[in-house]
């Protein structure tokens, strides 16, 4: 079970991160051409990077929480902390991921209470733009730490 969930969890990363990157140069482009609006198809895609970012993140809860017990049995706090692997996974990867779900949503609020369609695709870039560029820095440690 805990195979099956990894491998929907890493799927699941990497469909966000095509959606991420896609929306990111749309929004890029909205941004700096006056005369784009912004319609339903960048709410849809809105959508799915959020929904996507928040099943990774429920994914993510799910594997730690039934992470093999054999692997960090008979570990104090202190050595896992020593212990680069498991101090990611444990530690840093959960906060800066929950950090990028939170930023994603409190952009999703400001472009929708925004008028403009200037200022929707303005903020909808900053927000998950930066959600976007903290997800690959955590994908990129992960390529790292893995093991």
């Amino acid at each position: 079970m805990y195979a099956v969930i990894l491998n929907i969890h890493i799927w699941t990363s990497a469909l966000f991160m095509l959606v991420s990157i896609v929306l990111t140069v749309l929004l890029f482009r909205g941004t700096f051409s006056r005369n784009i609006i912004y319609t339903r198809n960048y709410v849809y895609l809105e959508n799915s990077f959020i929904i996507l970012l928040y099943l990774g993140l429920i994914l993510g809860v799910t594997l730690y929480l039934m992470m093999p017990a054999n692997r960090y049995q008979m570990q104090s706090a202190t050595e896992v902390g020593h212990i680069m692997s498991l101090r990611f996974w444990s530690v840093e990867h959960f906060s800066v991921m929950l950090f990028a779900v939170i930023l994603a949503q409190i952009g999703k609020i400001f472009t929708s209470k925004s008028r403009s369609d200037h200022n929707k695709f303005k903020y909808a870039l900053i927000y998950y733009g930066f959600a976007t560029l903290i997800t690959l820095t955590s994908m990129t440690f992960y390529m790292i730490y893995k093991g």
